[in-house]
């Protein structure tokens, strides 16, 4: 079936950054077409952003009774770790909010249709449904949109019972005794303290010297003494040779020899691209050794009206990037604009415990770069309400331009880090000086204070701050 004339634009692709190019699309004038082979929203409603964030509000509910007596809390109280019902609620929270999307798209007149695409040339696909049947769809402008999954190990199968990834263990129904994680980054990082909450004991296996090898190196040696105040073991330089699974039990076999044993194995060693069977190298898109899609600054294939974005162009994969993405390569596609998305100003935010949040350059990435630099910290221990609340671990970092005082970068470790970073982004991204920063006034007492003070401890002004 063909439908020349329907749609201007087809969207491949129902994640965050397909469903917001489909409403952008809308919002100036196209008729749109989203094509989506599996849940609206994609990986951040369904498998990701969302569904993590519940059962991490599950964990801090669980650190906080933990805690009653220290803040004048007394008497009995049972608690028993419903895994099934954790699952449940987050699939309620999920449902909730892909049916949202479902209203937006209904609400902007963007239709939805499900199956797999593959282009037969640039402005035709063949859309083949779960049932089998294929319709032949044109359209002279496309948005390719169709994310990633969890990466895998070569010569490591997982099996969605004994050895994990990171869509898995969002629906176990056996909350394991020992769960061993491949691959100390955000993802790991973040379920290790999720699952260590409900009482599992922990194992970080990390290839690299150092957990979360790509932020800056303070975040680093901040979350690591977390990880060791909450028991969680941290393995790093350790290279996984294979994995063995008997008598309901998981061996991790490392290299060096040593073999790790745990009831569960979640491998969180990144993601790869959704590229396979889309047809893409057959009419001109390039694709990297990583199988990404090749695309200039303005989001172009170079395929004449192809457009891509979100984690399937690889660079920054996440949800607020994917975002910022479609819009620009809507926008640039329809309006004939040349905007370009400002990566240095794209924050990462770890729901670890305390939080922790980036944007902008690492010392030593701004070490590398040749710039001279000045810094500022300042403690949450510092803090007022921090104090107040018990949540002194941690720190704001800012990293300014000696010559220009440009705030260069932020990097917060502690309570509500993946907020506060917002100040650091806005910073970035209309290139605001320490001073600006530090003659800010923040509400007292809040988390935010700590901003305003770093900036003024990069300035050697710093109030609540010993003298240098």
């Amino acid at each position: 079936m063909s439908v020349a004339s329907s749609y201007n634009l087809i969207v491949i692709g129902a994640g965050i950054g397909g469903y917001t190019a489909a409403i952008r699309a809308s919002q100036l004038g196209a008729r749109v077409l989203v094509v989506e082979k599996a849940e609206i929203g994609g990986t951040c409603l369904n498998r990701g952003c969302i569904p993590t964030k519940a059962f991490k509000a599950t964990a801090d509910m669980l650190d906080n009774l933990q805690r009653l007596k220290e803040f004048g809390l007394s008497g009995d109280i049972k608690i028993h770790t419903d895994i099934k019902q954790i699952v449940r609620r987050k699939n309620t929270v999920v449902s909730e909010l892909v049916k949202g999307v479902e209203f937006l798209f209904k609400s902007h007149g963007v239709t939805v249709k499900h199956g797999s695409a593959t282009f037969l040339s640039k402005n035709k696909i063949r859309l083949t449904s779960g049932d089998g049947r294929q319709d032949i769809l044109e359209s002279n402008r496309f948005i390719i949109a169709t994310g990633s999954a969890p990466g895998d190990l070569p010569g490591i199968k997982t099996d969605g019972r004994f050895v994990l990834t990171s869509d898995d263990i969002l629906n176990i129904d056996t909350l394991p005794k020992r769960l061993i994680i491949i691959g100390a980054g955000v993802i790991g990082t973040e379920f290790a303290f999720i699952f260590r909450s409900m009482s599992v004991d922990i194992t970080l296996l990390e290839l690299m010297p150092r957990a979360l090898p790509s932020e800056d190196e303070d975040v680093s040696k901040l979350i690591t003494r977390s990880f060791k105040k909450a028991g969680i073991k941290l393995k790093t330089e350790a290279i996984v040779t294979h994995v063995e699974v008997k008598d309901r039990q998981v061996d991790v076999f490392l290299e060096n020899g040593e073999v790790v044993s745990g009831d569960m194995v979640l491998v969180s060693i990144g993601r790869k691209i959704n590229t396979a069977d889309l047809g893409l190298e057959g009419i001109g898109i390039k694709l990297s050794k990583k199988k990404e899609i090749v695309v200039d600054e303005f989001l172009s294939t170079g395929v004449d009206e192809l457009y891509a974005c979100g984690d399937v162009i690889g660079g920054k994969m996440l949800a607020h990037a994917a975002y910022r993405e479609s819009i620009t390569a809507v926008e640039n596609l329809l309006e004939r604009k040349k905007q370009t998305v400002n990566y240095n100003a794209v924050p990462s935010a770890i729901y670890s415990t305390p939080e922790a949040a980036s944007v902008g350059l690492t010392e030593q990435s701004a070490v590398e770069k040749g710039l001279k630099i000045k810094i500022g910290r300042f403690p949450y221990r510092a803090l007022g309400k921090a104090k107040a609340f018990s949540e002194t671990d941690g720190e704001v970092k800012i990293i300014a331009d000696v010559d220009t005082d440009r705030i260069l970068g932020m990097h917060i470790v502690g309570s509500n880090a993946t907020d506060i970073i917002a100040q650091g982004v806005m910073a970035i991204q209309n290139e605001l000086t320490a001073h600006a920063l530090a003659g800010t006034i923040a509400a007292h007492p809040t988390y935010s204070e700590a901003v305003m003070e770093a900036a003024e401890d990069a300035l050697s002004i710093a109030i609540h701050q010993p003298r240098k």
